[in-house]
């Protein structure tokens, strides 16, 4: 709904983020965290105003990212960063139904958190395919890309001789069909992490227009479980398979292992779920919480690996339902 307010929030929502990308690039460790936080103005503008706003914002910011990137930078930010923003912002103010009590409900942190698996499956795909069409296609750019940095962080061919450049050509061999769905499961994460935090900040603005959902209560539905599953074998079967890192078994295999991926995500969240549950009431519960997510954030990948094995194994063990914690219909984060 147009209001008074509405073009202000646009127009300052949009600015911030195309400033967070815009700054971001032009920087190297800072840069990628301020790329990543660029959705965040949008989710706010969606979550304590109306999705019209976020949508204007989304435009503005694009807009400008153009004005003073390029277009192609300005394809990957409204692609990647402010879409998805849109989307789940959209759907997370959308009421479902109501109460009994004639309360609304809104979609739950699973419900979410199956659109946001979806939507990087989507950046997956784009990305795969936009990368194919460079004259290296996605296999070629990636391995060359690697190989590359590689060299200039080991310094290889310089100084460490035949075997130490036969070494990095194994560590290429094992990493690169990783790379995609790294960097794709990175910008899902951050989505979960902005969408989160623009919830807070509403909330605390006293301005949302729905309540937090309930993390500690996200159970994944089986799909992700099954598909991942699948996904794991057919990589395992392509990759011996396929011999070499060239050709189209190549180009599925890096799709696949980027499905695998951003699903992972949805275990890492699980997983987190988990234990925001078994320690909720807890006096030390911040601390753990706290040391928790900086295992997740510090130690990469294995910290994330951790908590997403858990969330995995959560389909059958239940460890909420044996610990008892999971009949609290009020538990809310």
């Amino acid at each position: 709904m147009l209001t008074l307010y509405t073009p202000l929030v646009a127009l300052v929502a949009g600015i911030a983020a195309g400033a967070l990308y815009v700054v971001g690039l032009s920087h190297s460790i800072w840069g990628v965290f301020l790329v990543l936080c660029s959705p965040l103005p949008i989710y706010i503008a969606s979550l304590s105003f109306n999705s019209l706003a976020s949508g204007i914002a989304g435009v503005i910011a694009v807009s400008g990212v153009m004005a003073f990137s390029d277009p192609l930078l300005a394809s990957v930010f409204s692609i990647a960063f402010v879409l998805p923003a849109f989307v789940l912002g959209h759907l997370a103010t959308q009421q479902v139904g109501k109460t009994q009590e004639g309360d609304p409900v809104f979609l739950s942190a699973a419900d979410m958190t199956q659109i946001l698996l979806i939507l990087g499956i989507f950046l997956i795909v784009i990305s795969a395919f936009a990368v194919s069409m460079t004259p290296a296609g996605l296999v070629g750019t990636i391995r060359s890309n690697l190989n590359l940095l590689m060299n200039n962080f080991y310094g290889a061919e310089a100084s460490h001789g035949p075997d130490a450049v036969t070494n990095l050509a194994e560590i290429v061999d094992f990493w690169d069909s990783l790379v995609l769905g790294t960097i794709i499961a990175v910008v899902v994460v951050s989505h979960a992490a902005m969408g989160s935090l623009g919830q807070g900040l509403a909330r605390s603005g006293g301005k949302t227009l729905r309540p937090a959902p309930a993390f500690g209560r996200l159970r994944l539905p089986g799909w992700p479980f099954y598909l991942t599953l699948l996904l794991g074998a057919a990589v395992m079967g392509l990759d011996t398979l396929g011999g070499d890192r060239e050709g189209t078994i190549a180009f599925v295999i890096y799709l696949l292992t980027g499905f695998l991926l951003v699903l992972g995500v949805g275990f890492l969240l699980q997983g987190l779920a988990v234990l925001h549950a078994l320690t909720r009431g807890m006096n030390a519960q911040p601390f753990i919480l706290a040391g928790s997510y900086l295992v997740v954030l510090v130690f990469q990948p294995f910290g994330a690996m951790v908590f997403a094995t858990v969330g995995f194994v959560e389909h059958w063990a239940n460890f909420r339902e044996r610990f008892g914690v999971d009949s609290d219909a009020a538990m809310e984060d």
